[in-house]
C-alpha cells in the first residue's frame, strides 16, 4: 500500500511522535498551518469510503481522546481546533485528526 500515513506508522518514513499507543499515532505536520499543528491518525488503515465497523468506530473516540490528551499536555486546551477532512478536501483517504492550536494572539475563526 502507497499510504503516507501507513508508511510514518510502520516507521518507513520519519516522524517527529508526540503521542503513541497501541491504536494511535500523534506526529507533527510537516506543513503547518498553526503554531502547534498535529495529526492523530489510527494504525490500522482505516478510509471514510469504507463501512465502518463498531470497532472502527471507537477508533474515531481514541483520535480525540488522544488529541485532547496531547492539548493538555502542550497547554493549548484553553484553545484549539480538531479538524477532521473528508471527501475531495484532503489529499490522504488514511482517516486523521487534525489538532491546530498554539495560538498567542488572536485566533483565527474561519477554517483552516
Amino acid at each position: 500500500m502507497n499510504c503516507i500515513f501507513c508508511q510514518i506508522v510502520n516507521k518507513e518514513l520519519p516522524s517527529k511522535v508526540v503521542y503513541d499507543d497501541q491504536d494511535i499515532l500523534g506526529f507533527k505536520n510537516i506543513k503547518p498551518e498553526a503554531p502547534l499543528h498535529l495529526l492523530f491518525v489510527p494504525k490500522q488503515h482505516l478510509e471514510w469510503n469504507q463501512e465502518l465497523n463498531e470497532k472502527d468506530l471507537l477508533i474515531f473516540s481514541k483520535l480525540v481522546a488522544a488529541a485532547k490528551k496531547t492539548a493538555i499536555e502542550k497547554k493549548v486546551d484553553q484553545a484549539y481546533k480538531l479538524i477532521f477532512n473528508v471527501g475531495k478536501t484532503g489529499e490522504i483517504p488514511h482517516i486523521h485528526l487534525h489538532l491546530l492550536g498554539g495560538w498567542t494572539g488572536e485566533i483565527p475563526m474561519d477554517n483552516i
